[in-house]
């Protein structure tokens, strides 16, 4: 591949930003990638910050599910207790559906804190 600036020297690599192939002499080294020198090197910075806050928001998100997997077990809980204790009346029966509407709330926010996680560990490697 032959630099998209002189048409002559022989690329040494791709522009992170326009794909184009650049020479040593037209290649600037940015956070793991190689930009063009002076035309591209601010926006391959900026995909950089993208990508490294893309990686900051999965690992947040699988934070969010986790609390959300705790509050819904708690209220399964909650609820499971209260609906023991009025375990003759409609009241119970209601409360003992509701814990249960929780429960699986737990569990799929759980399940899904667990997805977010695995990406999250499996993009490092």
């Amino acid at each position: 591949m032959r630099c998209f600036y002189h048409n002559t020297v022989e690329a040494v690599g791709i522009c992170k930003n326009c794909n184009r192939g650049v020479c040593s002499e037209c290649a600037r080294e940015v956070t793991n990638a190689i930009a063009c020198k002076d035309r591209c090197e601010a926006e391959a910075e900026a995909i950089n910050e993208m990508i490294s806050r893309g990686k900051t928001s999965y690992q947040k998100t699988s934070g969010a599910y986790s609390r959300n997997a705790i509050i819904y077990g708690l209220f399964a809980v909650t609820f499971g207790v209260w609906g023991a204790i009025e375990i003759g009346s409609m009241v119970g029966s209601v409360m003992l559906l509701i814990s249960v509407v929780f429960i699986v709330g737990a569990i799929l926010n759980y399940s899904t804190s667990r997805k977010f996680l695995q990406s999250t560990t499996q993009r490092r490697t």
